[in-house]
């Protein structure tokens, strides 16, 4: 009995020693990372006019006409069937920022084994107007042969389109730009964000890089359980999607509490079974010994 409840506490010390540490070593904390921004340095001004709104749930304007890489002017719904998207406001002909952007998707996508067009769709839109269908081909060409997956052109596309269709996608998304007439460039920020099949915004990510686990899981929570196995619909419950830095957390501290209470729970059931029985087995002892006395 006394090994028991040894043990007992071994195991209760070790959970706690393990909280202590997950706690002081940030294991399951959340890190704000700021929004990059193609804004050209010198202009103060421009800062105040851009950046990024999180409008998480809201409904995008589906009836938005937009240009494909063909010239073809098609609503955006055509992109929104069964699926979720990932977009990506840019603009083509970006010096740099917008490039890293693209080159960060695909570079996150590479490691998420659903393929764009049966699993996903990827929506690259231009915010310049002034940008033709011919300059998208062009990248698009240029990107799939990067991302290096056959069949995926199928699933990305490069679109463009008049300045007031943009603008009301642009302002859907909460994404602001501003035109510098100094540089001759689009001041913005760097962010993409992720919708649902029918069109509602579910996950905003930011910066350059895009880690593939966080694609996976907003594109799982997004599909309504449409793509991803059962073991990762499963997974997905482990972690938590912080809309302020746009990644996703492992509930690593929450999992510990939980499994603490519930190891404590199942000790403290196990002691109580032994206490019984070994309460029972002397007075059982009692009765035998008084039966002998009695003979």
């Amino acid at each position: 009995m006394k090994s028991v409840l040894n043990t007992a506490w071994v195991v209760v010390l070790a959970l706690g020693l393990y909280g202590a540490a997950a706690a002081q070593y940030g294991v399951g904390q959340q890190v704000e990372i700021p929004a990059q921004t193609g804004l050209p340095s010198g202009s103060p001004e421009l800062l105040k006019q851009i950046g990024v709104t999180q409008n998480l749930g809201a409904q995008l304007p589906l009836d938005v006409q937009l240009r494909d890489e063909t010239g073809i002017e098609r609503p955006l719904r055509a992109y929104f069937t069964d699926k979720p998207v990932i977009l990506a406001p840019v603009y083509f002909s970006c010096p740099m920022l917008c490039t890293q952007i693209i080159n960060g998707i695909i570079k996150g996508l590479r490691e998420v084994h659903y393929m764009p067009g049966q699993d996903f769709e990827v929506v690259i839109v231009s915010i310049d107007p002034r940008e033709t269908a011919e300059l998208a081909a062009g990248k698009k060409s240029s990107y799939l042969k990067r991302y290096g997956r056959p069949g995926a052109e199928q699933g990305w596309h490069f679109l463009t389109g008049r300045e007031e269709e943009v603008s009301r996608l642009a302002a859907a998304l909460g994404f602001r730009y501003a035109w510098d007439e100094a540089t001759q460039q689009y001041a913005h920020a760097s962010a993409i964000m992720v919708a649902t099949p029918q069109g509602q915004l579910s996950h905003y990510f930011y910066g350059v890089e895009y880690r593939p686990n966080d694609l996976r899981f907003a594109l799982i929570q997004s599909s309504q359980g449409k793509i991803g196995s059962p073991v990762e619909q499963v997974l997905l419950y482990c972690f938590h999607y912080d809309p302020v830095t746009g990644r996703y957390t492992p509930m690593i501290l929450t999992a510990v509490k939980i499994f603490a209470v519930l190891t404590v729970l199942a000790l403290g059931s196990l002691i109580g079974y032994f206490l019984w029985q070994e309460r029972k087995a002397r007075q059982t002892s009692a009765v035998t010994t008084q039966a002998v006395g009695a003979e």
